[in-house]
């Protein structure tokens, strides 16, 4: 058997556009990648790849340990659909503490909303908020609504949070008087609205504003006693 070109947790570059990132497997020619810059792992071929220099290893050290510890302590998943609320839980503090060793000032800006947020959606993850998950990606935070039809809790509002804050709502739900806050239109292939927030910029009128389109939207779906 060939021994792989490239070693667990070390280095590479990408040969075309030049990104780095965090081997997390080899299978044959195919690679796994924690990209540098992102959050989601991608998969390459070899070919398309070379091992970095020790400086640019050295740049992401941080990086490389925060890895290595998401690795050792990840759950074994039974299922797709990540159910457990201690496994919701788990997987939301790492998605803190991989924005936090690029963008710690950002980290806790979305760390201080998104507690707000719970307050009016209720801290109940796995029924009023999960970590959404999608193929090659990994999960982020989404907020759940009670849909009276299915009598089912569904994904309403997403999150894309990393230097920046990107939110996209399904338009179904997004309320009368709230469509300013979310510019972009046909996100989610068509389904949804989107808005991309810097935080320097986010002030606490601008906040406001988004709690209170939470507050409306729960307001209008609400779970029935």
């Amino acid at each position: 058997m060939d021994t792989p070109k490239f070693k667990q947790f070390s280095v590479v570059k990408n040969i075309i556009n030049k990104n780095l990132g965090i081997v997390l497997k080899v299978i044959g020619e195919n690679v796994t990648v924690y990209p540098a810059k992102g959050r989601d792992k991608m998969t390459f071929r070899s070919q398309y790849l070379e091992s970095a220099s020790q400086e640019e290893t050295s740049s992401l050290k941080e990086l490389i340990e925060q890895v290595k510890k998401d690795e050792s302590k990840k759950p074994k998943k039974t299922s797709k659909k990540i159910i457990d609320p201690a496994h919701i839980r788990y997987e939301f503090d790492k998605f803190l503490k991989h924005i936090a060793v690029r963008y710690p000032v950002s980290k806790e800006a979305f760390k201080a909303f998104w507690q707000e947020l719970l307050i009016v959606a209720g801290d109940i993850p796995g029924k009023t908020w999960e970590m959404k998950s999608s193929a090659g990606a990994n999960p982020g935070p989404v907020l759940k609504i009670y849909n009276t039809a299915t009598q089912k809790w569904i994904y309403c509002l997403s999150f894309m949070p990393e230097r920046g804050l990107r939110m996209e709502i399904k338009k179904e739900f997004l309320p009368k008087g709230f469509d300013e806050l979310f510019p972009i239109d046909n996100a989610m292939f068509g389904a949804g609205k989107a808005v991309e927030l810097n935080y320097p910029d986010f002030s606490l009128e601008k906040k406001q504003a988004y709690i209170n389109c939470v507050k409306a939207i729960y307001a209008a779906h609400p779970e029935p006693k």
